[in-house]
C-alpha cells in the first residue's frame, strides 16, 4: 500500500508540475485569438484618428488591407508583432490601421480613394500614407514574401524606405522657442520614447 501511495503521490506532483495553472492537460489553456480585423470598425474614422496622431508625432500612417479569414494578412500582422525589430520599427514610426474589406465588398471607397490595387494584388496589401493624408506607397505583400512567409528583412526595408525623415532637433528648438516669444509664452522642453 506504501507503493502505491507513493507512485499516486508522485502521478500527481508531476501532473502539477506539467500543469502549473492547474489544469489538466487535456484542458486547453491557450486564450482566444482576438481577430486582427475589427469587421464594425468604421475605417474611415480610424484612418482620420491615426493621421491625427501622425502629425503629433512625425510618424506616417500604415494601412493594412485585409480580412480576418486571410491567412496571410493573420501571417503578416503576426510578423509586425513578434519580430522584435520591425515590432519596434512601427512602435516608433508609424499608426497602424487595420481595414477589413470583408469580402471585397467593404471599405471599397477607401481602397479607390487611397489608390490601393487589392482586387488586382489580393490582401494583405499596404498602403503607407504621410501625416496630411497622401499616399506615399502602394505595396503588395507578394513581393515581399518567402515560401510560406513575409520576408523580415524585405518587410523592415520596406518600412524604413516610407518612414518620415527625422526632424532637426536644432530647428524644432529655434522654432519653438520663436513661437513662445512671439506669444509671450515659458518652453517646456520633454525629452522621451515610445514605451
Amino acid at each position: 500500500m506504501y507503493h502505491s501511495v507513493r507512485v499516486s503521490i508522485l502521478t500527481l506532483v508531476t501532473l502539477v508540475l506539467a500543469c502549473p495553472t492547474g489544469l489538466t492537460a487535456q484542458q486547453d489553456s491557450s486564450p482566444e485569438r482576438l481577430p486582427v480585423y475589427d469587421e464594425a470598425a468604421d475605417a474611415g474614422a480610424d484612418i482620420a484618428a491615426a493621421l491625427a496622431v501622425a502629425a503629433r508625432k512625425n510618424k506616417r500612417v500604415l494601412i493594412q488591407w485585409g480580412g480576418n479569414w486571410c491567412g496571410w494578412c493573420i501571417k503578416l500582422h503576426d510578423l509586425f508583432r513578434t519580430d522584435r525589430t520591425i515590432a519596434r520599427k512601427i512602435l516608433y514610426e508609424y499608426e497602424v490601421v487595420t481595414v477589413d474589406i470583408g469580402r471585397w465588398d467593404k471599405h471599397l471607397d477607401l481602397v479607390e480613394r487611397y489608390g490601393a490595387d487589392i482586387q488586382g494584388s489580393g490582401v494583405p496589401y499596404l498602403t503607407v500614407l504621410a501625416a496630411d493624408g497622401s499616399v506615399l506607397a502602394n505595396q503588395d505583400t507578394g513581393s515581399l514574401e518567402e515560401g510560406d512567409h513575409h520576408d523580415p528583412a524585405l518587410v523592415l526595408d520596406f518600412l524604413e524606405t516610407h518612414q518620415a525623415p527625422y526632424p532637426e532637433a536644432e530647428a524644432l528648438l529655434a522654432n519653438a522657442l520663436d513661437r513662445a516669444g512671439r506669444e509671450d509664452k515659458r518652453l517646456f522642453l520633454t525629452f522621451g520614447a515610445p514605451t
